[in-house]
C-alpha cells in the first residue's frame, strides 16, 4: 500500500522555564545584556536602571527575577568568584526614598575559558515573592558586581526579568524591616563578631499577624585556623526576645551538583553558604506574632577563634517582612517543573523522558501527606498518578510523578496540575497548574556500549542503567584503580532509559576527597578517568561525556531498533525537535520539525534495512512539502542542521 507524507518546517525559540497560569503576569526587563566589569581601583561596581512595576493596587500571587549572565561582547567571561547582588535602590522616582535593600546575591562562576564568540550564557531564577510589598511603581534597580581583576580582557553581560504575576497573595504583606547589610569579621578577637550585630528593636506592622525572618550569608576569606570563613561549617543563631528561634548551619554541601560545571576553577568544593556560579539561597523562618507588639532580634555565629590571621569575614543581609496570615487549610501549589525543563539551572535533570519531577509548596496549615496529579504532554496522553509524601507548612518538596510512556503529541510543552490534596479539594485552584518546555532527548539504539577508564580512586565510581519505571537494568560497581572496562548492554525498543555515573563512593585513604569527577585539575593525585558510551553495533561514540562533571553525571535517552547506519545516533550540541503524527499512520503522516536557528537543513529518510530512500536539502523557513510516496514498513527521518542532529523512526501502514 502507498502513503503520502507531509512535511512541515518551522523555525522556533525555546523557552528556558516552566510558567505558571491564572492570572496576567506583568514583565519588566531592567537589564538586557548590560556589559559589567570590575574596577580593581575600588573592588566594585553598580549599574542602576529603571523599571515601571505595577501600581500598589495590584495584588501579586508570585515574582519571579529570571538572571542570564554571558560574556561581554569581545571578550572573555570574568574569572573569578566575586560577590554580586542586586539591589532595590529607590522608589517612585529620582527624588524617591532610597532603600537600597539586597534583593539577591550571586555568586559568579570561574569563566574565564568561556567567550562570547562561543555564544555561552546561563540562567538562573530568583523567588521574590516575598518582596512583593516593595515590588511596584517606578523603581531603581541596582546590579553591583564587585572584584579586583583586570577589566581590559574580560567582563560579563547580564540580564534582569522581573515576572509579577497577579492574584491572591497566600499571605498578605503589611511591612517590612531591615535590620542589617553588613561584612563582618569573625574570629578575630580583636574586633568580635557580635560588635556588628546589634540587637535590633522591631514593632510588628498594623494588620500582620506573622512575621518572616530572611537571612542573605555567605562566608568568605580563609584562615589556616580552620579554613573559616569560606571553607568553615559554623551555625548561626537568631533570637527573638533573647529566646533562641532558629538555628542554621551556614553551609551548603551541593556544590559538585552545579547546574554551571565544568568551571575553570575550583567550583565543586563545598562552601559557607554558596557554591560558584549558583544564586545564594536564603534562609528564612516565620514567627506568629500579635500586630503592634515591639520584639528584639538578635543574630550570632557559634564561638570561633581565629589564631591564623583576620581575614575570615560573614557578609550578611537580614530582614523582617510582615504578613497577614491567610493560609487554607489545604492548598498544594506546584511552584516549578524540574523535569522536563529545558531551564538552564535543571540541566543536570534534564532531558527527562521518563518520570517528571515537580516542586510542590504546602502554602496550606494542614501537612500535605499525598497529592493526586494530572500530567502529560500538552495535546498527547494524559496520566493521572497519587504520590505519597510529607510537607509541612510553608515548605516546598521536589516530588517524583509516574513516569511517562507516551509522549506523542504535536509541540513540545508539558504540564503539571494539582487535583486533590489528601483526599480533598485542593482550596486554592491559583497555583495548581503549570507548564514547561520540553528539552531534546536523544535517541540510540538497542545495543550500546559503556567504555569507562576509572582513575586512580575508583571506590569512588559506580554507574547504573535504568529504565523509565525505575528498574536497575545494568549495575557496575567495586571498579579498580586504572582500568578499563567495556560492558555490552542489550535493551529494548522504545523504552526510555537514564544512565547515571556516580563520583559519591568513598575516597582513597590517602587522598579521601570525591564528588570531583574523573579528572579535575585540582586533584592529580587521582589521576584520569574516561567514560564514552559506543553504538553497539558500529562502536561509533554516542556520547564522550565530560570527565570534570562533579558529583555525577545523569543522561536520558530512548532506544530505537538497530540499524548499521553511523550517522544516524550521532552525539549531538543541539536540539532539533521532531514530531511525527499520527505515529503509525493508515493515511497522511504529518513531520513537525522545530529548528533553533535559520539556515539550511538536511532531510534524510531510511527504510528498516539502513537504506536511504529520501534526501533533500531545505531552508529552515521552507512552509510544507511533500515526501515520495513510500510502501508501508518502518523509516527513519534524519534531520541535520550544522552540528545539530536528530533521527525519529516512524511507520507506514
Amino acid at each position: 500500500m502507498i502513503k503520502k507524507i507531509t512535511l512541515t518546517v518551522f523555525s522556533f525559540i525555546l523557552f528556558a522555564t516552566a510558567f505558571a497560569v491564572n492570572g496576567d503576569t506583568a514583565r519588566i526587563i531592567t537589564h538586557s545584556k548590560v556589559v559589567i566589569k570590575t574596577n580593581p581601583s575600588v573592588g566594585s561596581t553598580t549599574y542602576p536602571a529603571w523599571g515601571v512595576f505595577p501600581a500598589d493596587s495590584v495584588k501579586y500571587r508570585k515574582v519571579y527575577l529570571y538572571m542570564e549572565f554571558g560574556c561581554a561582547p569581545g571578550l572573555n567571561c570574568g574569572e573569578w568568584d566575586y560577590i554580586n547582588s542586586i539591589y532595590l535602590g529607590r522608589k517612585g522616582g529620582l527624588k524617591g526614598d532610597s532603600l537600597y535593600y539586597e534583593l539577591s546575591r550571586f555568586i559568579t562562576p570561574y569563566g574565564n575559558a568561556w567567550n562570547a564568540a562561543s555564544g555561552w550564557k546561563h540562567g538562573w531564577y530568583y523567588d521574590l515573592t516575598d518582596y512583593a510589598y516593595l515590588l511596584h511603581d517606578s523603581l531603581e534597580i541596582i546590579y553591583k558586581h564587585t572584584g579586583y581583576e583586570g577589566n581590559k580582557d574580560r567582563g560579563w553581560t547580564v540580564t534582569l526579568d522581573f515576572k509579577c504575576i497577579e492574584g491572591t497573595p497566600v499571605l498578605e504583606p503589611k511591612g517590612f524591616n531591615k535590620f542589617y547589610e553588613v561584612s563582618a569579621p569573625y574570629g578575630n578577637v580583636n574586633a568580635p563578631f557580635k560588635n556588628a550585630f546589634t540587637d535590633k528593636i522591631f514593632t510588628v506592622k498594623a494588620g500582620a499577624d506573622m512575621v518572616r525572618f530572611k537571612t542573605i550569608q555567605t562566608g568568605h576569606g580563609f584562615n589556616t585556623t580552620e579554613n573559616c570563613s569560606e571553607f568553615c561549617d559554623k551555625v548561626r543563631t537568631i533570637s527573638i526576645d533573647n529566646t533562641p528561634k532558629d538555628s542554621k548551619h551556614v553551609w551548603r554541601n551541593d556544590c559538585g551538583l552545579n547546574s554551571l560545571y565544568p568551571q575553570a576553577g575550583t567550583w565543586l568544593y563545598d562552601r559557607a553558604g554558596w557554591c560558584p556560579g549558583s544564586t545564594v539561597k536564603p534562609a528564612d523562618f516565620d514567627l506568629k506574632l500579635a500586630e503592634n507588639t515591639q520584639h528584639t532580634y538578635s543574630l550570632n555565629m557559634e564561638d570561633y577563634t581565629n589564631t591564623a590571621g583576620s581575614s575570615a569575614n560573614y557578609y550578611i543581609s537580614a530582614y523582617a517582612i510582615h504578613f497577614k496570615d491567610n493560609r487554607k487549610t489545604i492548598d498544594a501549589a506546584i511552584d516549578d517543573i524540574l523535569a522536563p525543563s529545558s531551564h538552564l539551572d535543571y540541566l543536570r535533570l534534564n532531558p527527562e523522558c521518563g518520570a517528571p519531577i515537580v516542586r510542590v509548596k504546602n502554602l496550606g496549615k494542614d501537612t500535605i501527606k499525598k497529592v493526586y496529579f494530572e500530567y502529560g504532554k500538552l495535546g498527547g496522553k494524559i496520566q493521572y498518578v497519587e504520590v505519597q509524601c510529607n510537607i509541612g507548612s510553608m515548605q516546598d518538596s521536589a516530588v517524583n510523578l509516574e513516569s511517562i510512556y507516551d509522549w506523542s503529541g504535536a509541540g513540545n510543552t508539558f504540564y503539571a496540575k494539582v487535583l486533590k490534596v489528601n483526599n480533598q479539594a485542593d482550596e486554592n485552584a491559583e497555583n495548581n497548574i503549570m507548564y514547561s518546555k520540553i528539552a531534546y532527548t536523544p535517541t540510540w539504539p538497542n545495543k550500546i556500549i559503556v567504555v569507562l577508564s576509572t582513575n586512580k580512586a575508583a571506590s569512588e565510581n559506580y554507574y547504573k542503567i535504568t529504565d523509565s519505571k525505575g528498574n536497575v537494568i545494568k549495575y557496575k560497581n567495586n571498579l579498580e584503580n586504572s582500568k578499563v572496562y567495556r560492558d555490552t548492554v542489550q535493551l529494548d525498543n522504545n523504552i526510555c532509559y537514564k544512565f547515571e555515573l556516580f563520583d559519591d563512593g568513598p575516597g582513597p585513604v590517602n587522598n579521601p576527597l570525591n564528588k570531583d569527577g574523573l579528572n579535575w585539575w585540582a586533584n592529580p593525585d587521582d589521576g584520569a578517568g574516561t567514560i564514552v558510551i559506543r553504538n553497539g553495533l558500529t562502536n561509533a561514540v554516542l556520547k564522550n561525556f565530560g570527565t570534570d562533571f562533579g558529583t555525577k553525571i545523569m543522561h536520558n535517552f530512548y532506544t530505537t531498533f538497530s540499524m548499521d547506519v553511523p550517522t544516524l545516533f550521532p552525539d549531538v550540541n543541539a536540539p532539533i525537535q521532531i514530531n511525527v503524527y499520527p505515529n503509525p499512520s493508515d493515511a497522511v503522516t504529518n513531520f513537525a520539525i522545530d529548528f533553533s536557528e535559520n539556515s539550511a537543513a538536511q532531510i534524510e529518510v531510511f527504510d528498516v534495512t539502513g537504506k536511504q530512500v529520501y534526501s533533500k536539502n531545505v531552508s529552515a523557513l521552507f512552509a510544507a512539502f511533500d515526501l515520495e510516496q513510500l510502501s508501508a514498513g518502518m523509516y527513519t527521518v534524519i534531520v541535520t542542521q550544522g552540528s545539530k542532529v536528530n533521527a525519529q523512526k516512524f511507520i507506514v501502514r
